[in-house]
């Protein structure tokens, strides 16, 4: 805070704005900026659309604003760093959440001044945040557009778009009759290549260029191609940054295994690259989600972040930097009731992906598993993969498939979605691990749209604690509320009338007045069969897995 405290008991969101007003206490430096259509940057004073993290526009205002600071480096006490071989060159970290985490990706690759980074809650491709499977997530289309729109009578709510953008929101979202019809890429391809009057037709390619060139999968693609980022970069080589990654498992936007991408990607190209994930990060209103810690487990965020900086920006030692497990923390907190659950972390020396064998492992696979989703289904299809023996163990990694078959059903009107998640069902009761959720249009998948890094289908990375007799397996909805356009009132039940953490501006209150209040949740009927084969998921025992470990908060 103001004095310099860290407050990791805080949420997530608000935590890290409150490690940001400490850092200066903390012997910092703090510069930010208005990235352009934001804040005070807007195109009628020459700050431009805001194009999301374009590398070739808001990555380019951030170095120029490195560039400023070492010219200003005896003014505001920057430390420069002289016989580097690096023009200009400054002591740099960045931190920032969210869109402020987006941000640090290309910078750290387009920019050798980047000493260190800590993204929290960043993507590592927006085709995988936003259209998984070619599948819209129209609630957080809602929530995004939202802020996305040009300010008006004096209203300075979110961003003033980039014309592709504008074309986007008013096509297929909060202003658009009949959003609920654009489910999948090609409804949305349909939609902007034919807009209102006013607005800029976008083609398929126009759109899937803009979100892919935007995130950290595109330099790691476009890297093992031997080809140019197209960026004005003098060398196409991902650099070793450390980076500590940040990211929440019930994040439903940027999900975990966006974040595991990132760390991978550092890693491979030689940096320190680890993970932490929490209970916090973008919650969903619509779903009710509550946002927690930063946290994992008793490992602090926020505390780990600043004790990065110290070690490699000022070289410290730290306990707290010792803290910090070698390569990944992740949250195992009980989905139910979260986020007000005990703190639980699960330390492993690499990400878990897909059924795990050897020591301490539990092998958890179907060859192959089918399910038939009716239309107006009102509870989700369970399909167990495995039932679980004894106490001890859990699920914690990223579950996989070998492919994945969507047909349309009975009654199907138009192309159909599955939406496919991690179940678990205890009790006589069935729950959703982690809040997280993956369409698939229908058709044939063999890996993830957008991201073509040579493996199989990976859905979001969970964790969760497992008891004696839990069957775990995959849950397919017929609808859900993070799949669905909410343009009511009565959507809005489970969510605070104002919600500030997106670009740290509050949600229009009251929202409904921005929606179209016909329905509470509006969708055509869905109905599909599906089939999947080498169904995989991550379970293990902490502590007889190799280099595994449970660690609480102190009492």
């Amino acid at each position: 805070g103001a004095d310099g405290t860290l407050h990791p008991a805080d949420a997530s969101f608000a935590s890290m704005d409150e490690l940001a007003q400490a850092l200066p206490y903390h012997g910092y430096i703090l510069a930010s900026l208005d990235d352009r259509g934001l804040g005070q940057s807007q195109p009628a004073n020459g700050g431009g659309y805001a194009r999301i993290i374009d590398p070739a526009a808001e990555t380019q205002d951030a170095k120029a604003l490195l560039d400023w600071l070492y010219d200003h480096a005896d003014q505001y006490y920057v430390r420069r760093q002289g016989g580097s071989g690096i023009d200009k060159d400054i002591v740099v970290g960045t931190l920032g959440y969210s869109y402020g985490g987006g941000f640090q990706l290309p910078l750290s690759a387009l920019d050798p001044r980047v000493d260190a980074q800590v993204p929290v809650a960043a993507w590592h491709d927006l085709l995988y945040s936003l259209l998984p499977g070619q599948v819209l997530k129209q609630s957080w289309t809602q929530i995004l557009c939202l802020f996305a729109v040009t300010p008006s009578s004096g209203s300075n709510i979110g961003a003033v778009n980039t014309p592709l953008m504008r074309t986007m929101c008013d096509t297929t979202a909060i202003r658009a009759p009949g959003a609920f019809q654009v489910r999948t890429l090609s409804d949305l391809v349909a939609r902007t290549a034919a807009p209102p009057p006013g607005q800029e037709p976008v083609s398929q390619d126009q759109l899937v260029s803009f979100f892919y060139r935007h995130g950290l999968g595109y330099f790691r693609t476009q890297q093992e191609q031997g080809a140019p980022w197209g960026f004005g970069e003098s060398r196409a080589r991902l650099r070793a940054v450390p980076t500590l990654l940040i990211q929440g498992n019930r994040d439903n936007l940027f999900n975990l295994t966006d974040a595991w991408l990132n760390q991978r990607t550092l890693q491979q190209a030689g940096g320190d690259a680890r993970l932490l994930s929490m209970e916090g990060g973008h919650m969903n209103p619509f779903a009710s989600q509550v946002e927690g810690t930063a946290n994992c487990g008793g490992v602090e965020g926020v505390t780990s972040a600043l004790a990065w900086f110290d070690h490699y920006l000022k070289g410290r030692n730290s306990a707290q930097y010792q803290a910090i497990p070698s390569s990944l923390c992740l949250s195992v907190a009980d989905t139910p009731n979260a986020p007000a659950v005990p703190a639980v972390g699960l330390e492993l020396a690499a990400m878990p992906v897909g059924s795990l064998d050897g020591s301490g492992a539990v092998p958890a696979r179907l060859d192959s598993l089918s399910a038939t989703v009716p239309a107006a289904g009102l509870a989700p299809v369970f399909v167990p993969v495995t039932t679980i023996s004894g106490s001890g163990k859990v699920l914690a990694g990223v579950p996989t498939l070998g492919s994945i078959q969507v047909s349309p059903g009975p009654l199907a009107a138009h192309r159909v979605t599955a939406i496919v998640g991690v179940g678990i069902r205890r009790g006589g009761k069935t729950f959703l691990v982690d809040d997280q959720l993956t369409g698939f249009a229908e058709g044939q998948w063999s890996g993830n749209w957008g991201v073509d890094e040579g493996d199989p289908v990976l859905l979001p990375a969970v964790g969760e604690q497992l008891q004696d007799g839990d069957q775990v397996g995959l849950l397919f909805y017929e609808q859900h509320v993070q799949y669905s356009v909410i343009v009511s009132a009565d959507g809005l039940a489970g969510a605070p009338g104002v919600i500030s953490y997106l670009l740290g501006k509050p949600l229009p209150n009251p929202v409904a007045s921005i929606l179209d209040p016909v329905l509470n949740a509006v969708t055509d009927p869905n109905p599909y069969s599906v089939s999947a084969s080498d169904v995989e998921l991550p379970i293990l025992v902490p502590g007889e897995y190799p280099h595994s470990r449970l660690n609480r908060p102190a009492s």
